[in-house]
């Protein structure tokens, strides 16, 4: 995860896919609500920079020179591009989470990708609830 703090570091950082071939440059960090962590950067591809598309970074790590994310270069490559301003909408973050196969942003999923799957890991769930995978009991609401 790249912190508040550290989003400042990211700006213009090489970004390298899971690999760790160089996929382009950070050119700009898009924050959390949540906790103003950085979510998605977007990346300069391509000869000269012309193309840019938008990469989730929840997962990804900066060892102070490059951003390492955890997506294929094709699969960054072919991403979505950002829209005009300086903000995200939420349907073009879930769009982008959507096209690297993760679940839209506020959508719980239990370890097995089963949203009915009791999150409660806790063991503090209701009489009968299992906290194990696959459980397949939906939480309380």
């Amino acid at each position: 995860m790249i912190t508040k703090a550290k989003i400042h570091e990211v700006e213009n950082a090489t970004v390298r896919d899971r690999d760790g071939a160089s996929v382009g440059k950070v050119a700009q960090v898009f924050p959390s609500d949540e906790d103003g962590s950085a979510a998605f950067v977007s990346v300069a591809t391509g000869i000269l920079g012309g193309h840019t598309v938008l990469v989730p970074v929840e997962d990804a790590t900066f060892d102070g020179e490059d951003l390492h994310v955890g997506y294929t270069k094709s699969a960054i490559k072919d991403a979505p591009s950002p829209g005009a301003g300086n903000t995200l909408s939420s349907t073009e973050a879930n769009a982008v989470r959507k096209h690297f196969g993760l679940p839209p942003a506020g959508k719980a999923v239990g370890d097995m990708g089963d949203p009915h799957e009791n999150l409660d890991q806790a063991g503090t769930g209701p009489a009968g609830a299992d906290d194990t995978e696959g459980a397949g009991t939906t939480p309380p609401v």
